[in-house]
C-alpha cells in the first residue's frame, strides 16, 4: 500500500503499478469486507484487525503479482482468517488454575528461553525501526489496546491513515522477522 500522503503519480515506476492495484482494491474492498466481517464478528475493531492482517498478507504473498482475480484470493485469506481465530477460540481455555495438577510435563529449557529473548530483541528492533508515526500508531493500537477511532481522535488523523499505518506496521514487523 502506498502511503496515504503520496500522491498516486509518484509511484508511476518500478513497483508503482502494483501499489497501485493493491491501493485500488484496498478502497475498493476493505469498506465490504469491514462491513461482512462486522456483522459476523459483531466487533467492528476485530473487523478492522481482521481486514488489516488480510491485506498484510496480500501484500506479504509471492503471488499476488499474478493473481487474475485478486478479490477472489483477498476472500480467501479473510476466510482463512476466521477459521484461524475460530481455531484459536474453540482451542482457548477460559480459565485454567494454577496448582501442582496444572504443571506442565516438561519444562522450558535454556535454550527455549534464549531463543524467546532473541525473538524479543528482534520484534522490539523491528517496531523501533518503523517510521515515527507508524510506530506511534502501532503502539497505541497494539500495547494500548486503542482502537482505531480513538487513535484518529487523539492524533488528529483520519481512520483510513490509522488502518494504513497499522497494516503498514504489521508489514514490516513481518518482513523483519521473516514471515
Amino acid at each position: 500500500m502506498r502511503r496515504p500522503e503520496q500522491d498516486p503519480g509518484a509511484a508511476a515506476h518500478g513497483d508503482g503499478h502494483a501499489e497501485l492495484r493493491i491501493d485500488a482494491l484496498y478502497r475498493e474492498q476493505a469498506p465490504r469486507l469491514r462491513r461482512w466481517l462486522d456483522a459476523r464478528l459483531r466487533s467492528s475493531e476485530d473487523a478492522h484487525d481482521v481486514v488489516q492482517d488480510a491485506f498484510a498478507r496480500l501484500l506479504g504473498s509471492s503471488t499476488r503479482e499474478g493473481l487474475r482475480q485478486p478479490e477472489a484470493f483477498l476472500n480467501r485469506i479473510v476466510r482463512n482468517l476466521l477459521i484461524d481465530r475460530s481455531r484459536r477460540a474453540a482451542n482457548r481455555i477460559a480459565h485454567v488454575p494454577i496448582d501442582a495438577a496444572n504443571e506442565p510435563e516438561t519444562r522450558a529449557t535454556q535454550e527455549d528461553a534464549i531463543q524467546l529473548d532473541q525473538m524479543r530483541i528482534r520484534y522490539r528492533a523491528a517496531v523501533d525501526a518503523l517510521p515515527p508515526r507508524t510506530r506511534e500508531v502501532f503502539l497505541l493500537h497494539r500495547m494500548e489496546g486503542l482502537g482505531y477511532k480513538d487513535i484518529a481522535t487523539q492524533l488528529g488523523i483520519s481512520i483510513r491513515t490509522v488502518e494504513w499505518h497499522v497494516g503498514e506496521a504489521l508489514v514490516r514487523i513481518g518482513k523483519e522477522l521473516g514471515q
